[in-house]
């Protein structure tokens, strides 16, 4: 095991220590009545101190040879406690809050973290430690508890480091208090619950995890998707799609048919309900989709559950007594009201290469019929292909074109034949009417990324399973539902807000309230009547979220 180098400070403190521990100094007479107890209870002390106060740069505080991850928050935590040792009593032995935090240690897997990147292994002989090694093991439980309760309140991974446009908004505490309550505590699962994610659909997700690590899979070879299985036919494929089913509970008969390769109703019922589990057409036709979801496996599926408890440490503490959660994966939006969903819509997201970006904000007013100004990016990428292939097509579609001096021009007067991308210097505003792409309302927050929630004149799209074709914005299916709860408190009517609508001028109506508004993303979950949901990843960030997961915080 690699010995760690002392400061020179550190090595004159033991050098104090191990003289006054072993003989008497020569400037002071003998005294038989000197109590040796005394001086050993200094020693841990003095060593805790010289590896606190003895450690730089180029001498990173360590414990058993291992630089410690949590440093600067540990030299705080000892110094508030004038270096005493946080995890032995007087006598050296490992208090019960110190052996409760070992045990919790061992259980961390059913939050989807590794009991690795809290010392484990070297943890379980703290019960048994030498005298030597008490104070290397105070640093390694106290680093361990620092690094815990970072990651149970915001998340092992930084998002931002995966995924630039997600933007966290992790909850907050002081980690020295939360380590100092835990060394008092009487029951420290009770204080580790508290820095995990209070909200139930978290708690269900923990369960789901004990349930797939507790049931045996069977066999699970992919399925061939050469083509589709229609309802009352034959394939062989069959009995293997009916053993999956029974697994994930879908079908609960576990009888053998005397056709085990027919389709018959009861099975069609299974995957009528499979098929609403995840987000596919319910339709009981096995066709590729559905086969692809049957392929995935249960250890793929219990990944999906480790990465979306990881999703939920990066939310806030508190999302709003009313909120809007809007679920990009899920194509879905919902309003709840003291934790019960008051309202469920399909929505629209970005393209893959659009991506709708994941954060938090308050919607603050909404805008009734709206013009809609096209993002430079979009005019010149989608518009003026468009405008080029049909001259009628900005005058048809109600745009007004301003020029950089912010004066309106005649389309007709421009040379769009010769406009690129680069020398596209106009502005396009579209006027509200039925053609409008932001449809009757837009919901405002405003932001960095320039993204709101809006009506869209394209309806048919919301009867789509896979629902990704916007630019980034989110598309709300019967938007004055929407409007019509939010403008509540306002004081405003359906009534009213469609008399509005009728005039055809833009108007727009602050919120009395603002509402919060968490745009997310959620490949698995559990609903409130207990139906297990998974989702496609149809932006593909589980896989660096899995592999930056993987990583260990030490090589142990």
């Amino acid at each position: 095991m690699p010995q760690r180098l002392l400061h020179p400070l550190a090595v004159a403190l033991c050098v104090t220590i191990t003289f006054t521990g072993c003989a008497q100094h020569p400037s002071q007479p003998q005294n038989s009545s000197l109590n040796p107890p005394n001086i050993q209870l200094e020693a841990p002390l003095l060593s805790l101190r010289q590896h606190i106060e003895g450690s730089t740069a180029d001498y990173p505080l360590a414990a058993f040879g291992v630089p410690l991850k949590a440093a600067v928050v540990l030299q705080e935590f000892y110094l508030e406690r004038n270096f005493q040792p946080a995890w032995h009593d007087q006598q050296g032995r490992p208090t019960s809050q110190a052996l409760a935090l070992v045990s919790e240690i061992a259980r961390v897997g059913r939050d989807g973290l590794l009991p690795q990147d809290y010392h484990f292994r070297r943890l379980q002989g703290l019960a048994n430690a030498a005298p030597k090694d008490h104070v290397e093991f105070d640093l390694l439980l106290s680093d361990a508890v620092a690094n815990l309760s970072r990651h149970l309140l915001m998340g092992k991974v930084h998002p931002e480091s995966i995924a630039p446009d997600w933007k966290a908004t992790p909850r907050q505490r002081d980690l020295v208090d939360v380590m100092v309550d835990l060394t008092t505590t009487a029951s420290v699962a009770d204080r580790l619950e508290q820095l995990r994610p209070q909200q139930i659909r978290y708690a269900r997700l923990q369960t789901l995890l004990d349930q797939l690590d507790a049931k045996p899979a069977p066999a699970w070879p992919a399925l061939a998707r050469h083509s589709a299985i229609k309802p009352s036919s034959r394939d062989a494929r069959i009995p293997a799609i009916r053993e999956r089913l029974r697994y994930w509970g879908d079908l609960v008969s576990i009888a053998v048919p005397e056709e085990p390769d027919f389709y018959d109703a009861e099975l069609q019922a299974a995957m009528r309900s499979f098929q609403t589990r995840h987000g596919l057409d319910t339709d009981a036709v096995i066709g590729p989709k559905t086969l692809e979801a049957l392929n995935v496996t249960p250890a793929e599926r219990r990944q999906q559950v480790v990465l979306n408890l990881e999703r939920w440490r990066w939310l806030a503490e508190d999302l709003g007594q009313k909120h809007v959660l809007v679920n990009i994966a899920g194509f879905e939006l919902k309003v709840i009201d003291h934790n019960e969903t008051v309202m469920r819509k399909p929505v629209i997201v970005g393209r893959h290469y659009r991506r709708t970006p994941v954060f938090s904000d308050r919607i603050r007013y909404l805008v009734l019929n709206p013009t809609w100004t096209v993002p430079h990016k979009l005019a010149v990428k989608d518009k003026l292909p468009d405008i080029q292939a049909d001259p009628s097509y900005l005058q048809r579609l109600g745009f007004t074109v301003f020029d950089q001096q912010q004066k309106a021009v005649d389309p007709a007067q421009v040379d769009w034949a010769n406009i690129t991308q680069r020398n596209f210097n106009y502005r396009l505003v579209q006027a509200p009417g039925p053609q409008n792409a932001l449809g009757q309302v837009k919901f405002m927050f405003p932001n960095s990324y320039d993204v709101y929630l809006h009506d869209t004149p394209s309806r048919e799209l919301f009867s789509k399973s896979d629902r990704a074709f916007s630019s980034g914005c989110v598309r709300v299916a019967e938007p004055l539902d929407l409007a019509e709860l939010l403008l509540k408190d306002n004081g405003m009517t359906r009534a009213q807000i469609e008399a509005v609508l009728a005039k055809g001028e833009l108007s727009t109506v602050f919120l009395k309230n603002p509402v919060p508004v968490h745009i997310e993303y959620w490949t698995a979950w559990i609903d409130s009547s207990a139906q297990v949901n998974f989702r496609s990843d149809i932006y593909e960030r589980d896989p660096p979220l899995a592999a930056a997961l993987a990583v260990p915080l030490y090589a142990d």
